[in-house]
């Protein structure tokens, strides 16, 4: 990605249980007695927070406050330098600590980076430990910039017991996507108008062209969310098996439900919602609040959702 343009895409922000988050993947991939965690309100602010006896130093680092990537970025550099340099200024407590264990690497852990400019700090900021000749610093000692992907395996058990929540920015949709969305699929904004009609009928204080427009920006907002979601393939994965369940009941419910329409969109819309949070761990509540809106949206425009005719 071009440096020029981090500074206009919003930075997400990772929650405030990263550490903990990446600590439970590290925990899954340890036994115990290969693990080390010096957190630093026990003394051990010295540039790392543990590390494992396969001669990796770990330290995690979300910041919450970045409005774009270029903060992000920057913030993460600044970061590296300063807990880097700490290796040199507590050198004898962490020999100490290592007890004869030389590092080969130094894994900063973060939630997400986009520039390369990262990667080509990391490696001069290694080449800088390197040069301060330590007895517990390997000659080849490198400096890795990992995500919670790149522990794969831990990652799928961490969301398969909700340890882990997968991280995705929150939905843009603008006025012109609505409108551009209307212009470009107009048989499927016929379709919702049709049934928003019906459901006016028996709820005739509702007004049509909001409700089309609301359900429009919910299905985008559910189709963006779909799509951050790819990064993290378990939680895609088990939010498409309910998606698909949960279709697979709505044509009979259409024939069957003696629900008023404005009661079953609502029904729908609050019962999938509760049926993601139950069943997908991996999913934040508001991401299932959007994902059950914007499906409901879209199955109001693709037919499986349909309201039967009430006396």
């Amino acid at each position: 990605m071009d440096a020029d343009r981090l500074k206009d895409i919003p930075a997400q922000d990772p929650g405030d249980a990263f550490e903990e988050a990446c600590w439970g993947l590290l925990r899954r991939r340890y036994p115990p007695e290969r693990l080390v965690y010096l957190p630093a309100d026990m003394g051990g602010d010295c540039g790392v927070e543990g590390f494992s006896t396969d001669g990796i130093a770990y330290q995690c680092y979300a910041d919450r406050d970045s409005q774009t990537l270029r903060h992000r970025t920057d913030k993460q550099k600044s970061k590296l330098y300063a807990d880097t340099v700490k290796l040199q200024t507590y050198a004898a407590k962490l020999e100490g600590l290592l007890g004869g264990l030389v590092l080969e690497y130094y894994f900063l852990m973060v939630p997400e980076f986009h520039a390369i400019e990262l990667v080509a700090y990391a490696s001069k900021r290694a080449e800088a430990v390197r040069d301060y000749g330590l007895k517990f610093i390997s000659k080849a000692f490198a400096i890795r910039i990992k995500k919670p992907q790149d522990y794969p395996a831990e990652l799928r058990a961490a969301l398969q017991d909700g340890a882990v929540k997968a991280v995705v920015p929150e939905p843009r949709v603008g006025e012109g996507h609505v409108d551009l969305f209307s212009d470009k699929k107009p048989e499927l904004v016929k379709v919702l108008d049709a049934k928003l009609a019906v459901l006016k009928a028996k709820a005739p204080g509702a007004d049509v062209s909001v409700l089309r427009d609301r359900f429009i920006r919910a299905f985008l907002a559910k189709e963006q969310v779909m799509e951050s979601l790819r990064e993290w393939p378990d939680t895609w994965e088990a939010v498409e098996r309910r998606r698909q369940l949960r279709q697979e009941i709505l044509e009979l419910e259409s024939e069957l439900s003696p629900e008023t329409p404005d009661r079953r969109v609502i029904s729908l819309m609050k019962d999938y919602e509760g049926d993601l949070v139950t069943n997908v761990a991996g999913v934040r509540q508001a991401d299932a609040q959007r994902l059950a809106m914007g499906q409901t949206g879209e199955w109001l425009m693709r037919c499986p959702l349909r309201f039967r005719a009430l006396s």
